[in-house]
């Protein structure tokens, strides 16, 4: 081989690997969870300067439908008032905004929970009302809550909330100890939720099953697709900018996995929908337990947030039991498109029928279990971003 050849050939290889690397840099193909979109984890307890607004630097981390953070906070002196921005919303995926306040009760349970660790008593009023289709996209207020002086005190809950994300990937086959499922529903059943554990092989296979046909119903619905498709985050650079949305971190791949698909070219939505639906059947509907949340009617706001801050409160002691969790609630948003666009609906039945609750409803499918791998946290916006001064 000549020099002049050899020459040629490192060059190229060397502008080859170059280009990669650039890349990987610009695509954060090896640093998962890290940048500026990551920084209220960091942040999440604030500081004693921050009076009557410390406890909203937890409230930011809640769960919340897509990484959509549909929230506001107008606080005033010692009163915060929650709005839901009925602007960051899923569309078809969500037509009555029921998801929506799910995610706002679930910020709820997170500020109320800080705020006593903080040494504040709080006393709150949810806001009530039937959701009706397609919404404007004003805010509309919550709920509003009165913050007085209280005894500092410690909470569990409220120690997981940095640690608490939602895990897309495998979960073993080890069954969740009786035991912990019984503390968990005492934990967040009352009058208004209730929540029923699946954990019979032959029940789960069926309600998997379930979760799996609404997953083919919604990606065959053009507009549901896209509409979820709105939500996807790839890339570095794209994380950054928006701080929201799902991102590849946090689809549920392994870490090399993460780093690969990082490195490919951007998915269409035909080819995410494919994607999500072989996960949703090949694994998370085989997790060792199935969950549904019931309410009295799913469409009633207050409603919604009562189940909202079940979930959180679920999720952040499951967190503290070492136990993952993942909503998996396809069917009940196929029953909201059905009854948006006046449909005939075969999913409210049969989530009735797995959760042994007459007079209840399902508002919230999930499961639970032992991940194999730990989940990433979700791209979050500062809390000077979702602040308002008026209502």
């Amino acid at each position: 081989m000549s020099t002049t050849r050899r020459v040629v050939i490192g060059g190229a290889g060397a502008l080859l690997l170059g280009g990669l690397g650039y890349r990987a840099w610009d695509r954060g193909a090896f640093s998962a969870g890290e940048g500026p979109a990551f920084l209220p984890w960091l942040d999440w307890r604030g500081t004693s300067a921050d009076g009557p607004r410390q406890p909203l630097h937890a409230a930011i981390l809640a769960a919340n439908p897509h990484d959509t953070q549909p929230w506001l906070f107008a606080p005033q002196g010692a009163s915060i008032t929650v709005l839901a921005d009925r602007s960051r919303h899923l569309g078809s995926f969500d037509p009555f905004r029921r998801e929506m306040h799910l995610g706002v009760g679930c910020a709820i349970e997170n500020l109320m929970r800080a705020a006593a660790v903080f040494g504040f008593s709080m006393n709150v009023i949810v806001n009530g009302g039937k959701l009706t289709p397609n919404p404007k996209s004003d805010p509309v207020k919550a709920a509003h809550l009165w913050l007085d002086a209280g005894q500092a005190g410690r909470d569990p809950l409220f120690e997981a909330i940095p640690n608490r994300h939602t895990n897309r990937g495998p979960y073993r086959e080890q069954p969740v100890k009786t035991a912990d499922l019984l503390k968990l529903a005492d934990l967040v059943s009352d009058n208004e939720v209730r929540v029923a554990f699946i954990t019979d092989p032959l029940a789960r296979k069926e309600l998997g099953a379930a979760v799996v046909a609404a997953t083919e119903r919604i990606i065959a619905d053009r507009e549901m697709s896209e509409d979820s498709a709105r939500w996807f985050r790839t890339g570095r650079r794209e994380v950054n900018e928006h701080r929201d949305g799902i991102s590849t971190d946090s689809a549920g791949l392994s870490p090399f996995m993460t780093a690969a698909a990082k490195m490919l070219p951007d998915q269409d939505a035909a080819t995410a929908d494919k994607y999500w639906l072989g996960m949703t059947r090949d694994v998370q509907t085989v997790a060792p337990a199935l969950g549904i949340m019931l309410v009295r009617d799913r469409l009633e706001m207050g409603s919604a947030i009562a189940a909202g801050r079940a979930w959180q409160r679920l999720h952040l002691a499951a967190t503290t039991m070492g136990i993952a969790a993942q909503p998996l609630n396809q069917p009940v948003e196929c029953i909201d498109r059905n009854a948006e666009r006046g449909r005939n609906d075969e999913f409210r039945s049969a989530l009735t029928r797995f959760a042994h609750a007459p007079g209840w409803e399902a508002t919230f499918v999930f499961r639970l279990g032992y991940a194999e791998h730990p989940a990433l946290p979700s791209p979050r916006r500062p809390l000077s971003a979702v602040l308002v001064n008026n209502v």
